[in-house]
């Protein structure tokens, strides 16, 4: 069962090798069982679970039954999990403590060398440090062809080609179209279709179209076969991106909704795993109690017979009175059990959907973002293209305040976002997305706000920056200038200016964002004056 699984995994079938783990772990003991769960923790990450994936490997951490060859495997896939989850520092402890292992115990090398190199390249490509990540991938070429190490060969050139993205385009290309000839030799369908949508956009991002297409069209050609949506839904993103800047706006629009429905279908499908993971841990947890419990009862049980066999003839009657307690205990345990586990339940599928409904809020935010960003490319007006930024603007400022609001079951209004980090956001959104240079000044305390009231002075400073980008006339550069404190009667005060010289607010004929200002100072039930581009809002803190 171990080399199916191992198949399967290869090439990318997790969700028939999960259903497998599942169904037959419980005939498994020791060694065995560990190495299974080593395999459901590589599935779980590469499905996207990586809770779940996290969960199981403390229980591998902690259990006494691994051997060196397993705890290196654990360490080197728990370092994915916190690579993934951009836990850096845990990150690179965990690879430590894996090339500890290899150094104590030689032997191990042989088998786990090359994709450990793979694993630290990839920590230090992503935490910066490029030359380092690039060295240590020419380390795992070397050694896996020392080796004959064939499996991770492709993986070993892909990491070599981003390596030198923005160094050697040449070195870059080789190197995908070397890993690409490995996958198909492999009959890596998964592994291919993902090279080809590496090389659509290595072309893409050079704007050279004509080969761009010729790959993914290559991707979309054998897309059917793969097991992953998400590879599925990247092919036909790329390919809307693609068509979109050869001026196809109809075809690109259509496989982009062929893109958003595969990722809707990932999303389900994340969803239903993981309930269905949920499920199998909490049967998991009941048949382990259930024993512990039986096994329990049978000691308790053969105490109590002896001692009624000596005592049975000069305490019958504090014996009869003793069954009758344990019977009255043993009821009350169990139903204090069982109510235990209904609440815990409960609450586990409670936090699941609060968060999964979080996550929809950010998603569908994003999703709106990306439509009103598609919206705007396509619009050739543009007076309608400024609107569309005042919109993406705005619905930015909402999302960020979610990103820095966690909904929990413990949820409740009076839950608290810290201010002075909210509004420097906003800023250093508008000065990312903003053709016009500027430099500001956030002198904001770090006030605690709940979240109705942050986010009605992040769109009120949302506007006010867009209104200075706009209207300002400065001598020199833009300065934009904001201070917010707290007075000792318990009200906020803030103040907002810029260095314009001219403010003709009132001359815009779009008189939203003033209306928006108005609107934002009344939900926060205050009031604000203004002299040119200065304005001071003073509010209640309660």
């Amino acid at each position: 069962m171990k080399k199916d699984l191992e198949q399967k995994i290869i090439h990318c079938n997790f969700k028939e090798a999960l259903d497998i783990i599942n169904a037959n772990g419980d005939m498994y003991q020791g060694s065995a069982k560990v190495e299974l769960d080593i395999m459901k923790m590589k599935i779980l990450t590469e499905l996207g679970l990586y809770d779940e994936s996290f969960k199981l490997s403390q229980n591998l951490v902690s259990n006494s039954q691994t051997t060196p060859e397993q705890q290196h495997k654990i360490h080197v896939e728990r370092a994915l999990v916190f690579e993934i989850n951009d836990d850096y520092s845990s990150c690179i402890e965990e690879l430590k403590k894996a090339e500890q292992l290899i150094s104590k115990y030689p032997h191990l090398k042989s088998k786990n060398y090359t994709n450990f190199l793979i694993r630290k390249s990839s920590y230090y490509r992503v935490t910066g440090s490029s030359k380092i990540a690039y060295n240590l991938a020419l380390q795992a070429e070397k050694y896996a062809k020392t080796v004959n190490d064939t499996i991770n060969m492709p993986v070993v050139h892909l990491i070599i080609a981003l390596g030198n993205r923005r160094m050697n385009s040449e070195k870059e290309l080789q190197h995908y179209k070397r890993a690409l000839c490995l996958y198909k030799r492999q009959h890596h369908y998964e592994a291919v279709i993902s090279m080809y949508t590496n090389l659509s956009y290595y072309y893409f991002d050079k704007k050279e179209y004509q080969p761009a297409t010729i790959y993914i069209d290559s991707a979309l050609a054998i897309v059917s076969k793969s097991n992953v949506l998400s590879y599925t839904a990247d092919v036909y993103k790329t390919k809307s991106m693609i068509l979109e800047k050869v001026n196809k706006p109809d075809s690109a629009l259509y496989y982009f909704k062929k893109a958003s429905e595969y990722y809707k279908k990932f999303y389900s499908e994340q969803r239903d795993l993981k309930i269905k993971e949920l499920e199998t841990q909490y049967n998991f947890e009941k048949e382990k109690t259930e024993k512990q419990s039986l096994k329990k009862n049978i000691k308790n049980s053969r105490v109590f017979n002896a001692t009624l066999i000596i005592s049975i003839l000069v305490l019958a009657l504090f014996i009869r009175q003793l069954m009758k307690n344990k019977r009255k205990i043993e009821k009350q345990r169990k139903r204090i059990y069982e109510n235990n586990l209904a609440l815990k339940t409960s609450l586990e599928e409670k936090q699941f959907l609060v968060q999964e409904l979080n996550h929809r809020v950010k998603n569908n935010l994003a999703v709106i973002l990306s439509l009103i960003d598609f919206q705007k490319e396509q619009e050739k007006n543009e007076n309608y293209k400024y609107r569309f930024d005042d919109l993406y603007q705005r619905i930015k400022t909402i999302m960020i305040a979610h990103e820095l609001y966690t909904y929990s079951v413990n949820y409740n209004d009076n839950a608290l976002v810290e201010t002075q980090n909210y509004l420097e956001k906003i800023f250093e959104t508008h000065q990312n997305s903003s053709l016009r240079t500027f430099t500001y000044i956030n002198d904001a305390e770090k006030i605690l706000f709940n979240v109705d009231k942050i986010l009605s002075l992040g769109l009120l400073l949302n506007e006010l920056v867009t209104n200075s980008i706009k209207h300002a006339n400065p001598v020199g550069e833009l300065i934009l200038n904001l201070e917010l404190k707290k007075t000792d009667e318990n009200q906020i005060i803030v103040h907002y200016f810029d260095n314009g010289t001219v403010f003709n607010f009132d001359n815009n004929n779009d008189s939203l964002g003033l209306i928006i200002i108005e609107g934002m100072v009344k939900q926060l039930k205050g009031n604000y004056t203004r002299e040119n581009a200065h304005y001071k809002i003073v509010f209640p803190n309660d």
